[in-house]
């Protein structure tokens, strides 16, 4: 199997902002995964109540989803903030949104000690298994996210070079959450704060286009929206992750500025009104 189940702790622990939490986990096996940075996703479990059980052979997919509804555990997808193969660790920076999510409750409440399950590439894995940006040789790119997107655009402006440009918009919750970022890239960076009880997206919207989209405009998100594309063969490339019904908005609102199938990536990653991503 390209991904595995590794059995992990908590070794750390750091707030980091208003709204990341980095947890750093730790286990021997994890010198076994394979990280390809920039958006690569990885998922983390919580561990199941001792009725269900646990996988000895075979697919843990096939154990998690055949367990009934009261037993399955839950599972989020998150991005890698850092890797240390030769220490056996990891570190994933979680969008805290108190109790909206049975991950981010969990990284609130962390203890050091704490175990839970990490689903990541082994080294069987494609360098591409779990990746959406693919901008192939585009030297022009965009980068749109809510505070969930920046641990990936983090590591994508890392990996970028200095022939490379890149406008990155990110909208987040606190003027504290505007974390550093790193590239060697010719960077335009715009952050935008949301002020409390404000719509998710609206402030970037209102940035980028002069007024926000209304909440149901246009038309209904696709409750699972994730399209991606390689930009291959294109000059310009757009990645865009965040709430659902906004990235919806943003796929369409970009449309005719030449963004779409062939040289876009649009991912929801979480949405409002239901259990945020972490």
């Amino acid at each position: 199997m390209s991904y595995r189940r590794f059995d992990v702790s908590v070794l750390r622990i750091e707030q980091l902002s208003a709204a990341f939490r980095r947890l750093t986990l730790v286990s021997p096996d994890l010198a076994e995964v394979a990280w390809a940075g920039v958006d690569q996703r990885v998922k983390l479990v919580l561990p199941a109540p001792p009725e269900a059980g646990d996988p000895v052979d075979g697919d843990w997919f096939e154990w998690w989803r055949a367990l009934p509804d009261e037993l399955r555990p839950p599972m989020r997808t998150y991005t890698l903030a850092a890797h240390r193969p030769e220490a056996g660790e990891v570190d994933i920076d979680f969008a805290v949104h108190g109790d909206s999510g049975p991950l981010s409750s969990f990284a609130l409440r962390a203890d050091v000690g704490d175990r839970i399950f990490l689903v990541a590439p082994g080294t069987d894995a494609p360098p591409e298994a779990g990746v959406a940006w693919r901008p192939g040789t585009a030297s022009n790119l965009l980068c749109i996210g809510d505070e969930t997107a920046l641990p990936a655009i983090r590591n994508i402006l890392r990996g970028l070079s200095a022939d490379q440009s890149c406008d990155v918009l990110v909208e987040v919750p606190d003027p504290s959450d505007r974390l550093p970022l790193v590239t060697s890239a010719r960077l335009r960076l715009d952050w935008v704060v949301r002020p409390a009880g404000t719509p998710v997206g609206s402030r970037a919207e209102e940035f980028l286009f002069g007024a926000a989209a209304s909440p149901d405009s246009p038309g209904e998100p696709d409750p699972e929206l994730w399209l991606e594309a390689t930009g291959s063969g294109a000059e310009r490339y757009a990645w865009v992750a965040g709430e659902v019904a906004w990235v919806n908005r943003l796929r369409k609102r970009l449309a005719p500025a030449g963004y779409g199938r062939g040289n876009a990536a649009f991912m929801g990653y979480w949405r409002a009104g239901h259990p945020a991503r972490g």
